[in-house]
């Protein structure tokens, strides 16, 4: 019965398919995300507060494309050791610190997003550069203690506790913030449109309001979609946990996929967070004048 059961490896054409399709999200990742540190640490005109917590994103975001992905496709697609394996634990780790520094610093852009637009006259006052740097330290030391635990405990004792505090927590102030700024933002575009005192300043503002509101959108879906499933697959997972058979299926035949979505959020994160920002396109453009303003 157990043969029967038990899946003891990835199939050839899983581990191809997740192998071009990780190697393909790290190039991009890894470019993507060298130009958005590249323009921030070389331009002293983007070091605000708000790009200095995009610019923490783009240091994890480097990191999943230059160093965890390889890894990750090295074990799980070609070592593919047993899920009680010293290496597979190594994997594990270094997949909890990837989710917890990827989603602590979304966080981080979020709430700051959220600050300035529901508190904008005390913006300067609530996120002092002090309070800026002590988020993003607090983010990454925080991303690399959390997988510490897993040196002395089985990974499945700490697992829900984890999934709570990597996907749960981010998940849930990420969604708040941004359906606030969704509906501040519909609100605005509501009052702009019925003025009537300046066609022309209304029809640009509501314009501006209709990008911010298109991006705000953007962000929640690619979030929604690339981290939600590991939320989901973590909770269905404590209920099976003590079926040994559908364990050995999770971990062989739906985590490989779980973990490849949410490492090409990695990918994504800087066209979202940076080249439709405006400062970052026009930094780009006079830098490459092929780049659109």
């Amino acid at each position: 019965m157990d043969d029967i059961c038990f899946v003891e490896q990835m199939s050839r054409g899983a581990a191809i398919f997740l192998s071009v399709w990780l190697s393909l999200t790290c190039l991009v990742a890894v470019a993507g995300n060298t130009v958005v540190l590249w323009l921030f640490c070389t331009h002293e005109t983007l070091r605000t507060i708000s790009n200095r917590f995009i610019a923490s994103l783009s240091a994890a975001d480097f990191l999943v494309g230059l160093v965890i992905s390889p890894v990750w496709i090295v074990v799980r697609c070609y070592v593919q050791p047993p899920e009680t394996h010293a290496m597979a634990n190594v994997l594990d780790m270094l997949w909890i610190h990837t989710t917890a520094a990827t989603t602590f610093n979304l966080c981080c852009v979020t709430v700051d997003r959220f600050i300035a637009i529901r508190f904008p006259f005390r913006y300067q006052l609530i996120l002092t550069k002090k309070i800026c740097h002590s988020l993003i330290i607090f983010a990454w030391l925080t991303s690399l203690l959390l997988p510490l635990p897993l040196i002395f405990l089985d990974v499945e004792k700490l697992w829900l506790s984890l999934s709570v505090l990597t996907f749960l927590v981010p998940t849930t102030v990420v969604t708040f913030c941004y359906f606030w700024i969704f509906k501040a933002a519909r609100k605005q575009i509501k009052r702009i449109t019925f003025e009537t005192s300046n066609e022309h300043n209304t029809a640009r503002r509501t314009k501006q309001n209709y990008k911010a509101l298109k991006t705000v959108g953007l962000v929640l879906g690619v979030f929604i979609v690339t981290w939600m499933p590991c939320l989901v697959v973590s909770i269905l997972h404590q209920f099976t946990a003590k079926d040994l058979c559908l364990d050995q299926k999770y971990y062989i035949s739906v985590w490989p996929w779980i973990e490849a979505i949410a490492f090409t959020s990695s990918s994504i994160n800087p066209w979202i967070y940076c080249f439709r920002n405006s400062e970052f396109r026009d930094v780009l453009h006079r830098r490459f004048h092929w780049f659109p303003s």
